[in-house]
């Protein structure tokens, strides 16, 4: 992703600064985070990514497939380009936040299989195309945000399946028509912002 002034240790699971990068905020966090606890407690398993604000120029990579224990990736406010992996449907990730980047393309519908999803955040991004259906088959999500895109067509009804959403954020996303009556009967659904919807 062009981070290219850290390494990581495996030894201490941190991410060791080799050459000096500027934080654009004090909010500026490069870190790993791992679980010595998982199957036989001799190994440690990398289970956190946080890449954030340091306007990384690269793409996302779909070698994150490579971590079978990974659960929490933090991309947010960078400059990172290209799409989103399909690859990453095959993983275990309950927190993606890809926040402010530069992201095209459309969301892989392969998504909708990372069932342990529990927050998919994808706000200020320049996605394009249709909201697959297959996102209503994260059963577990509980906040699905989709603000500040260049998407289009409607939302499809199978979000009515997301009976665990308490947070849905879609302003300002090219969307248009109508929200589907499926939505409106989730119960858990606490804030809903819907914007500018065209």
């Amino acid at each position: 992703m062009g981070a290219t002034s850290w390494r990581f240790n495996g030894d201490t699971c941190n991410l060791d600064l080799i050459a000096k990068v500027p934080k654009l905020t004090q909010e500026a966090n490069a870190s790993t985070g791992c679980d010595c606890n998982i199957a036989n407690n001799t190994d440690c398993h990398v289970v956190r990514i946080t890449m954030k604000f340091y306007s990384l120029p690269g793409v996302l990579s779909p070698e994150l497939t490579k971590l079978p224990y990974l659960k929490s990736i933090d991309f947010a406010y960078n400059y990172l380009n290209g799409t989103i992996p399909p690859e990453w449907g095959m993983t275990q990730l309950q927190d993606i936040s890809l926040l402010g980047n530069r992201i095209t393309g459309k969301i892989p519908p392969e998504l909708g299989n990372i069932t342990t999803l529990t927050k998919l955040d994808l706000e200020a991004n320049y996605l394009l195309g249709t909201v697959p259906s297959q996102l209503g088959r994260l059963i577990n999500l509980k906040s699905l945000i989709l603000s500040s895109n260049q998407f289009t067509g409607t939302l499809p009804a199978a979000l009515g399946e997301l009976r665990n959403l308490t947070n849905f954020e879609m302003d300002a996303c090219g969307l248009e028509g109508p929200i589907p009556s499926s939505i409106s009967l989730l119960e858990d659904l606490t804030d809903l912002y819907v914007k500018n919807l065209i």
